[in-house]
């Protein structure tokens, strides 16, 4: 049970390396960030209510739509908007953070205290996502950090609380009203976006693919991972983001990985391998 935790976590992590250039190019492309992150929950709710063999609602409003403020309409907006001002390496190194600051929620909010070796992967692995993005790294406005910073703490919220949802719903069934209470939460300033350059053939399909797999099926897969071996060996394999996305660009666009770029990613992996051994 834990191994497959472990795996639905890595594939979420997989998924959204992709979403992080996904989000980039469309940025590129002048796709509104509000209007992305309403389109995107727009075509993955349904799917992910499909997923969970659309279940019924059973209350505990409040959690459902913090939730989805915090890990749906928060997370994307405050993501996909930093992405007009920064790199996606620049993005992604910041989502690393997550992993360290899970563990200080932890302690705050429920008081579970991480081991020694835990810290020290965590920090290891964020040194080593550091070194596979450092040649990336170009930032011309604090904006982009500090909107890159609130969603990694909405993330982190959001995989620290998620669990108070499974005394009512499994993980899939849990995803499904988180995702359309976080769709529910952005319907205010929906009007407001600007939906123009989605249209275009190119732009929707990669809006479409960045709401079937690190939408419905990443978040999905996160929370059964979240229930299964909990928020902070889950939130341990975030730092793996960078050394994917670096491997996948050397596969298949031909990139040439620095030393420096290897020593991350041995260290990246270094760190997880450490961090998930902490008992």
């Amino acid at each position: 049970m834990k191994r497959l935790g472990l795996l639905l976590a890595l594939f979420s992590v997989a998924a959204w390396s992709t979403n992080y250039l996904a989000g980039r190019y469309l940025a590129w492309r002048g796709v509104d960030p509000l209007a992305l992150s309403v389109v995107r929950f727009a075509l993955a709710t349904p799917v992910i209510f499909a997923l969970a063999r659309f279940p019924k609602y059973r209350g505990s409003f409040k959690t459902l739509f913090l939730l989805g403020l915090l890990g749906v309409a928060g997370f994307n907006i405050f993501l996909y908007t930093s992405l007009n001002y920064i790199s996606a390496a620049v993005a992604s190194l910041f989502v690393v953070l997550a992993s360290p600051l899970t563990q200080l929620l932890q302690l705050v909010i429920r008081r579970e205290r991480p081991g020694t070796a835990a810290v020290a992967g965590s920090l290891l692995s964020v040194a080593g996502a550091y070194l596979i993005l450092e040649p990336y790294i170009a930032v011309k406005s604090l904006l982009g950090p500090l909107l890159a910073v609130s969603a990694t703490l909405s993330w982190s919220l959001y995989t620290v609380l998620v669990r108070q949802a499974y005394s009512l719903y499994a993980p899939a069934e849990a995803m499904a009203w988180i995702s359309l209470f976080g769709l529910v939460a952005m319907t205010p300033a929906a009007p407001f976006a600007a939906y123009g350059q989605i249209l275009s053939p190119l732009n929707a399909a990669v809006v479409i693919y960045v709401a079937l797999v690190p939408g419905a099926l990443a978040y999905t897969a996160w929370n059964m991972a979240v229930k299964q071996v909990g928020p902070r060996a889950s939130a341990a394999v975030l730092p793996l983001m960078p050394v994917i996305t670096a491997a996948l660009s050397a596969a298949l666009l031909g990139e040439y990985l620095s030393a420096q770029q290897l020593l991350g990613m041995a260290a990246a992996v270094a760190g997880v391998y450490l961090a998930l051994r902490d008992k």
